[in-house]
């Protein structure tokens, strides 16, 4: 992201009265100095960033809003606007949703002053001109969405919050480190996998993007075989596996992500399902299909390091 002009920066101004003694001490004040700043963004667009933007929507970046410290005045939605990212239910609590194609009329109603959308693709209901109209439109793009970091520091960029973006990522990284410690104690080298059922189907995550990430990269955990064997090139964050591979994972440690209880009682009725390590050792982790395992950012990875803490660690 290229800024045109500096982002506003508070100034100091010392307060001094005429008539003051030698032993009273100076009055300080701060004034913060805001104006527009103009940015260019992800898709190369000239983007002028109201001073203190109050009416924000970012859908689908709910969670790098809300850990900088902002409620947007809409949150992200799918299913006729009947399901939402239950896991920021506690920071979005009484927010309207809005449906994921972004419709612009539920835009215009909501008046906001600035708007954040991962990619142009997200700007579903009409061309990148028409939303900007409703109020400036700053895109983030693909490959800084693809990087939960990346996005939460450009989006604090863009709002003059670099210091909380910062603040978040060193206690993330120290949440982190506390976690492990405790894990590698707890069960070693020992294999672990997630696996998301849905429909009648399974999937495996990659072990680099979102609780993948979370799991084999953060906090250093060893995948099972059938995610370790995933290609590198591997794009989809959940993949898709057969019964006969199931009946070939070495997972020590499960974490069943449950999007559909049929489904799940189905599977367990299999008899390849006995044959999972993890099975046999008691180390199945229910896990809802509404959680934090599914989604990727500060406020998301950090649920599901807890949720891995809490199950492993807090049943050995």
């Amino acid at each position: 992201m290229k800024l045109k002009s500096l982002i506003p920066v508070a100034v100091t101004v010392a307060m001094l009265s005429a008539c003051q003694t030698s032993d009273e001490q100076p009055q300080n004040e701060t004034d913060e100095l805001a104006q527009p700043t103009t940015v260019t963004d992800g898709s190369g667009n000239e983007i002028t960033i109201p001073e203190n933007p109050e009416r924000i929507v970012g859908s689908y970046l709910e969670d790098p809003l809300v850990t900088l410290g902002i409620t947007p005045v809409l949150q992200w939605s799918v299913a006729n606007r009947s399901s939402t990212q239950v896991y920021l239910e506690s920071y979005l609590e009484g927010i309207d949703p809005i449906d994921s194609l972004l419709p612009l009329e539920g835009l215009m109603e909501a008046e906001p002053d600035l708007i954040f959308a991962p990619g142009e693709e997200s700007l579903a209901s009409g061309d990148f001109e028409q939303y900007n109209q409703i109020a400036p439109t700053y895109v983030i793009d693909s490959e800084t969405t693809g990087d939960w970091r990346a996005t939460l520091m450009e989006i604090g960029d863009v709002l003059g919050k670099e210091d909380v973006a910062n603040e978040a990522l060193s206690d993330y990284d120290e949440h982190v480190e506390q976690v492990k410690n405790d894990l590698t104690e707890a069960i070693g080298d020992s294999k672990v996998a997630a696996l998301w059922v849905i429909g009648g189907k399974y999937f495996i995550v990659a072990p680099t993007v979102a609780s993948g990430a979370v799991l084999f990269e953060d906090l250093e955990l060893t995948p099972a075989n059938v995610i370790a064997d995933l290609p590198e090139d591997v794009d989809a964050h959940w993949n898709p596996i057969s019964l006969e591979a199931l009946a070939k994972m070495d997972a020590d440690y499960l974490f069943l992500i449950d999007s559909d209880p049929e489904s799940i009682e189905s599977l367990k009725s299999e008899s390849v399902w006995s044959t999972i390590p993890a099975v046999e050792q008691g180390n199945i982790y229910d896990i809802s299909g509404s959680s934090s395992w599914l989604y990727n950012g500060f406020q998301a990875n950090s649920q599901t390091i807890d949720s891995v803490y809490e199950n492993i660690v807090g049943n050995e």
